[in-house]
């Protein structure tokens, strides 16, 4: 026992050095600065953050209502509300941070962020630097006519003239829209002036735009028929994120138990009588 108490006295300091060096590393990770109030450890990878920290932060370009945009200087919308009820069951605090999303499938080095969500549709050329979520949404069209046309369901408008926004033609396949006389414009107020003027028999497009033309001009326009695209949304993550897991349980468990269908409906049912 003496021999033990000189040992420990002689290398008492070498001691405390070595495991103030083996808990350091711990004790940042787990405490907050004023200068890291995110209590993110900068050395940290991205997979490993959210398992680390109480808080998800979730980037989001907020320009696409109604999947995300600002009202009343808030961001808020359907991708907003799929995001918070993800941070509710992981038992976390949610941050939205506002990023500026370009397509090219690169999480933004300058934030780090444990997930995107944002509208945003898995592509081939994402070159694998990025993960991405089961889909949690596919993009719906409507048919939309005028409110005196005599047209009742879609296949009343098979082999007449329908407009449709260019970049949103390819969403749909190629077979199905063989049944219509595609007519292409660049310009949606172009396009339901060709529609109110008869020049075309009627418009197929994405939901989002349509949901806000029969809102404001419901007594012009109505509704025929609504149709799943091609294209479908994911939430991206960094490259091996321990998290994709979680969120694509938690996103089936979403879907099992009727909370999904319930934020779908707050932001995209609509009638027209």
């Amino acid at each position: 026992m003496n021999i033990t108490k000189k040992i420990v006295k002689r290398f008492i300091v070498p001691a405390v050095l070595i495991m103030v060096l083996l808990i350091y590393p711990i004790t940042i990770i787990g405490c907050s600065s004023e200068d890291n109030k995110s209590g993110i450890n900068q050395n940290d990878g991205p997979a490993e953050l959210t398992i680390l920290r109480n808080k998800l932060l979730v980037g989001t370009d907020a320009s696409y209502p109604p999947f995300e945009f600002i009202q009343d200087t808030e961001i808020v919308g359907f991708d907003i509300d799929i995001a918070s009820e993800i941070a509710f069951r992981l038992d976390k605090e949610m941050e939205i941070v506002p990023i500026e999303w370009d397509f090219a499938y690169k999480m933004p080095e300058d934030e780090r962020l444990d997930m995107i969500i944002s509208a945003i549709p898995i592509e081939e050329n994402s070159n694998g630097s990025v993960d991405f979520s089961e889909p949690y949404y596919t993009m719906e069209f409507i048919f939309l006519v005028l409110s005196d046309a005599q047209l009742q369901i879609k296949e009343d408008l098979k082999g007449k003239k329908i407009g449709m926004i260019s970049h949103e033609a390819k969403d749909l396949p190629a077979e199905y829209l063989s049944d219509y006389m595609i007519e292409e414009y660049k310009d949606v107020i172009l396009m339901l002036e060709e529609l109110r003027n008869r020049n075309i028999d009627g418009i197929l497009i994405s939901i989002p735009v349509g949901k806000n033309i029969i809102e404001e001009d419901n007594a012009i326009y109505r509704e025929l028929e609504i149709i799943e695209s091609e294209k479908a949304f994911s939430i991206v993550f960094h490259k091996d994120s321990l998290l994709k897991d979680e969120v694509n349980r938690i996103l089936s468990e979403m879907n099992e138990d009727g909370t999904y269908q319930e934020i779908y409906e707050k932001w995209f049912l609509f009638s027209i009588e």
